[in-house]
């Protein structure tokens, strides 16, 4: 079948995976008297991280590190600037009320480390299992300390359905996303590589953007559904996912080397998008339209600059 064919099918894929993620997930919280943050961070953003999973490990076993490295990379960088600025084009993003410092300690924590090891090339077995020891801990953390808050998530559309129902919609939504982030970025890469377009550069943008196509999904439902903490949270959960699960487990596969022209054109980008992106959490009453246009405008350039 053509690539030109399996793109639009994916795309179709990961809106009904996203939708049904999105619908298992609020449910189960709610039965189990989850936070908004927590559900958003942990469960949605680790789940619709899955893509970039599978796409690191596929690739490095394959031999294609960069693709790895920049999937990784790329991602976080377009979760910010392309997935959060357009949410927030649908509906802009009220920030005041949304309690997160936790989830920005362990971005900046992960992003820190990262470029450490990176500095003292040190991205090995090793590395990898810092980077699950520290992922664990800020799973433990969230949800223990999650159980000591009052606010509790609220969806009252989804009251009526049951636990085996909502991990049902779960479990097949995350699947779905999975495999049509799979067959979207293979698609992508095969069209990339017959203009002979370098690994690095297709890590980290046809294959960053495609693998993060499940949380531009499941971000802009929950846009359109206004729940500005499963917008952000996802985000972060995402971006934090990626460095310290999907890397550490890629690690343990094998060593990765970050090359200079993933430093140039990858790494100091996405710590760059990271800082902006914090400040606007910290310091921004909400994430309006005309500042989601610049966040797009940035990476617009970024990507034309890469080519």
């Amino acid at each position: 079948m053509s690539d030109l064919i399996i793109i639009p099918i994916s795309l179709v894929l990961l809106y009904i995976g996203g939708e049904g993620t999105l619908r298992g997930v609020l449910a189960i919280a709610k039965k189990f008297k989850l936070s908004n943050i927590l559900v958003s961070a942990v469960i949605i953003g680790f789940g619709t991280s899955l893509a970039e999973l599978t796409v690191s490990i596929e690739a490095v076993i394959t031999g294609s590190p960069d693709i790895a490295i920049g999937n990784i990379v790329g991602s976080n960088t377009a979760n910010i600037l392309l997935v959060a600025a357009l949410a927030a084009l649908i509906n802009p993003i009220t920030l005041t009320k949304i309690k997160i410092n936790r989830d920005i300690f362990v971005l900046i924590l992960a992003s820190a480390v990262l470029l450490l090891f990176k500095f003292i090339n040190w991205l090995n077995l090793y590395s990898g299992l810092i980077f699950i020891g520290i992922l664990l801990c800020y799973v433990f953390y969230s949800y223990f300390d999650d159980q000591k808050k009052e606010e509790i998530i609220e969806n009252s559309s989804d009251q009526t359905i049951s636990i085996l129902k909502a991990s049902t919609y779960s479990i097949l939504g995350i699947l779905i996303l999975i495999f049509g982030g799979w067959l979207l970025v293979n698609s992508a890469i095969r069209v990339a590589q017959s203009y002979a377009i370098s690994e690095a550069v297709i890590g980290l943008t046809i294959v960053a953007v495609g693998t993060a196509i499940p949380e531009l999904t499941t971000t802009i439902i929950s846009s359109i559904k206004k729940n500005n903490e499963l917008v952000i949270g996802n985000i972060l959960g995402s971006n934090i996912f990626n460095i310290l699960g999907i890397l550490g487990i890629t690690l343990l596969i094998e060593n990765i080397p970050v090359t200079d022209e993933m430093m140039k054109k990858g790494i100091w980008e996405m710590i760059a998008a990271t800082i902006f992106f914090i400040i606007i959490l910290k310091f921004a009453k909400s994430l309006s339209r005309i500042l989601a246009l610049f966040m797009l405008t940035l990476y617009s350039v970024y990507v034309f600059y890469l080519f």
